[in-house]
């Protein structure tokens, strides 16, 4: 019985050894897997001179598979999946290395394309897109080197434009304009660096403008009211 116990502990040694085996160079090779602290399986895959090859699985702390890697090239491009807790799809998409690359894809927790991303090595590059329910277009953002840059368009469900707007290295800079489901203006004005500059409009859904506001750098200091035929000034600080 012991001999049976023994043979069994360096049995079970040689299969760790032999999932976990780097070579005289200190180099990963062959089927390895990691745990966490508690014993469960993290990931499992395999190795070749220390670079992933083949598949490889990623688990949550409950055991169940979030996400999958596909690689093309030993340590290189991959196509991976990625799973809700609930098993569902939730992104498609490739990386090189650890970094994103391509056209990612992300679905709603009911399946639907809800986004697409641009990627070059790790960083947001191109048009973000994200869609309505019924895969129509809802809006699109413009990325260059991981920041916002150009125009920023949202749309509504018939596809009417109901807002445009525009970013300078990830600030809203510029003219931003947004309109009623009818297509009619709803409010005009300028962005500087992120704030509020120069004067606002706003219009009821008849085309009236009702108020006018003026920025200094984000900071209010003059409100024009008009209501039924009178306008009221209100100035809320003094320029100097």
């Amino acid at each position: 019985m012991k001999r049976i116990c023994t043979l069994i502990m360096l049995l079970s040694s040689y299969i760790v050894v032999a999932q976990n085996a780097t070579d005289a160079n200190g180099l990963k090779q062959g089927p390895w897997s990691k745990t966490y602290p508690w014993g469960s399986l993290r990931y499992e895959g395999a190795f070749q001179d220390d670079k992933e090859v083949g598949v490889f699985r990623f688990y949550d702390q409950n055991g169940k598979v979030i996400s999958e890697r596909q690689y093309e090239t030993p340590g290189g491009i991959s196509n991976a999946v990625m799973y809700m807790p609930n098993g569902n799809l939730e992104a498609l998409g490739q990386f090189n290395g650890k970094k994103k690359i391509g056209q990612w894809k992300y679905f709603s927790t009911r399946g639907y394309l809800v986004s697409t991303e641009e990627y070059t090595e790790g960083l947001k590059e191109g048009e973000e897109r994200i869609f309505y329910a019924d895969s129509t277009l809802a809006e699109t953002i413009p990325w260059k080197v991981d920041k916002k840059e150009g125009a920023w368009v949202k749309y509504g469900t018939m596809g009417n434009v109901l807002l445009k707007a525009f970013y300078a290295l990830d600030q809203l800079h510029g003219a931003y304009i947004s309109y009623y489901p009818s297509s009619k203006k709803k409010t005009e004005g300028h962005y500087k660096k992120g704030l509020k500059h120069g004067k606002w409009f706003y219009y009821s859904e008849k085309g009236i403008q009702e108020k006018m506001e003026v920025y200094e750098y984000g900071d209010l200091y003059k409100t024009v009211l008009r209501e039924g035929g009178k306008l009221t000034t209100i100035n809320h600080r003094k320029i100097d």
